[in-house]
């Protein structure tokens, strides 16, 4: 008798995988959903379902996601590849909790598979939970020693738990194996400040002048040539590496910031005084501490001294209240049939308590049973009126900086998938006046209701800007506070870095090494009164 080939059905079954998972990448959704159900009607096992999974997701159907992945598992059983997509499609929902217990389950049943493993440790990392990770990278590790992937995440849990050695030691073997990739090189040049005499400038010149080089790893290496060269003392060559690495990353972006100005003018118009006034009144509940402001202006340091409060946890950047507002807007909006084009206007109709509620629910269970907690969003600036009217009691902190300091630190940052407006001098600048007006808007119509913190203050004398800080959060004052930099919870932030050394104060007029580079900038922001001539800052105009 002829031997039956067990393998090719295999072998049609996986490349008609990779094909369906290729038109998802190329957002293809319907060709992949038409391979997909060929592939449901002859093999309904789990992989077919990770996909189905996968393809409701594309279409940002969540809830159907999840219905077809648990029914996958009630069908087949627990297996990791399926918790792995229960628990990625739980995260996407806010359903963290349940998110984190699948992917433990994942890992005590997960079979010797580097890139199931690498992918549950993904889900950890991403909750800024790197001390989970690791074992699950290891694991990996043990199975594909060589993999650069493997490998840089590896240096990145390191690295967010200020393991400087491990993260260089990673990096470094990354960089042996998969020379000139952009992303170890970005976060070796974070590991520590490069001097003269020690750093990595010739080899990042080098990698630049590659041929075919990649566009991500073109950026990310110039942006770590850039913060190399800001080290040693080289400015004008730093802002060259800066501007280009800036120039190369904004191209890759299909972003007007038209829209986001036009946003916060809306948010001044419709959230007055008066419609605050006549709003339904929220949710009593105290706790919630909210972080606003420009990135880059010591939010992620404020957040570090309240987190090492003995009575409060951070919860990281959460994106839980806008998409609470969202989701309630909505739902007002559709069940009005409103005709008004304009969503902001029906979103006062909102049931402000409900929306209260409906925030608590989904980040209360993250606290672990304390009663305050820090919600980091710097982006939130733009709904301090709505916090405030769903959550009175909650506290609101705004950090201030330098107008020309701020945006020199936002435009040198390499951010992941947020603030496109951060790639290009002139949008950079109207966003900050925008962001300026916005938060003079809040200050008018709700006065007494946010507590500015002066990043130079703070720096300048931590113990009575901590003090002041505490106060305003009705937080008893405790040493520890002072001591933020010795903590050893995790930072996932772009300042990761900073935030393990205690407070100092060279960042304070930084962007003078800059000040014929920025004029641009400083031009804007004079015109707006923000700044004079010579860029020191001016107070706050009124909001308009």
């Amino acid at each position: 008798m002829k031997p039956t080939n067990t393998t090719a059905p295999s072998r049609t079954l996986d490349s008609t995988l990779n094909a369906a998972y290729d038109l998802l990448k190329a957002d293809k959704i319907d060709e992949a959903d038409r391979l997909c159900q060929g592939l449901l009607a002859l093999t309904p096992n789990t992989k077919t379902a990770v996909l189905a999974s996968a393809i409701a997701e594309a279409r940002s159907d969540l809830p159907r996601a999840l219905e077809i992945v648990n029914a996958a598992i009630s069908h087949h059983g627990e297996k990791a590849e399926l918790l792995l997509k229960q628990a990625q499609v739980l995260m996407q929902l806010r359903r963290r909790v349940e998110g984190v217990a699948a992917a433990r389950r994942a890992a005590e049943i997960c079979p010797p598979d580097a890139r199931l493993l690498q992918a549950l440790a993904k889900v950890h990392l991403e909750r800024n939970e790197p001390a989970e990770a690791q074992p699950l990278l290891q694991r990996a590790r043990e199975l594909l020693p060589t993999d650069p992937a493997i490998l840089y995440d590896s240096a990145l849990s390191h690295f967010y738990l200020n393991e400087m050695d491990e993260a260089a030691a990673m990096l470094e073997r990354v960089l042996t194996l998969a020379p000139g990739n952009g992303f170890a090189l970005y976060v070796r040049s974070q590991l520590r400040t490069q001097t003269a005499g020690k750093n990595n400038v010739e080899y990042l010149r080098t990698t630049l002048m590659r041929p075919h080089i990649r566009k991500q790893d073109a950026i990310s290496a110039y942006f770590a040539l850039s913060k190399e060269l800001e080290d040693i003392g080289e400015y004008n060559e730093s802002f060259a590496a800066l501007s280009e690495g800036n120039r190369i990353k904004r191209s890759t972006l299909a972003y007007d910031v038209r829209n986001d100005l036009d946003g916060m003018q809306k948010v001044m118009a419709h959230y007055s005084r008066e419609a605050l006034a006549q709003a339904a009144p929220g949710d009593p509940a105290a706790g919630p501490i909210f972080i606003v402001g420009m990135p880059r202006t010591g939010t992620t340091l404020v957040e570090r001294i309240l987190g090492s409060h003995a009575d409060v946890v951070s919860l990281g950047e959460l994106v839980d209240f806008p998409a609470e507002m969202t989701a309630l807007a909505e739902r007002v909006y559709v069940s009005t049939a409103s005709t008004e084009p304009d969503f902001l206007r029906a979103s006062l109709q909102m049931d402000f308590a409900e929306l209260g509620r409906n925030y608590l629910r989904a980040v209360q269970p993250l606290a672990a049973g304390r009663k305050h907690f820090v919600d980091k969003l710097p982006f939130n600036f733009r709904y301090c009126g709505l916090i405030h009217q769903a959550l009175p009691n909650a506290k609101i902190v705004h950090l201030t900086r330098d107008p020309l300091d701020t945006c020199y630190a936002v435009y040198k940052t390499l951010f992941i998938n947020a603030y496109h407006y951060s790639y290009q001098l002139d949008e950079l600048a109207q966003f900050y006046i925008a962001y300026r007006q916005t938060m003079a808007h809040w200050h008018a119509v709700m006065p007494g209701v946010i507590c500015d913190v002066s990043y130079e203050d703070l720096v300048a004398d931590p113990p009575a800007q901590c003090r002041r800080l505490l106060e305003w959060c009705g937080l008893p004052w405790q040493d520890d506070v002072l001591d933020f930099h010795r903590s050893r919870v995790a930072s996932t932030t772009a300042s990761t870095a900073q935030v393990r050394r205690p407070i100092y104060t060279s960042s304070v007029k930084k962007w003078r090494n800059f000040e014929s580079q920025l004029q641009p900038v400083v031009r804007r922001l004079a015109a707006a009164g923000l700044v004079d001539a010579e860029g020191n800052a001016l107070p706050s105009p009124q909001p308009r």
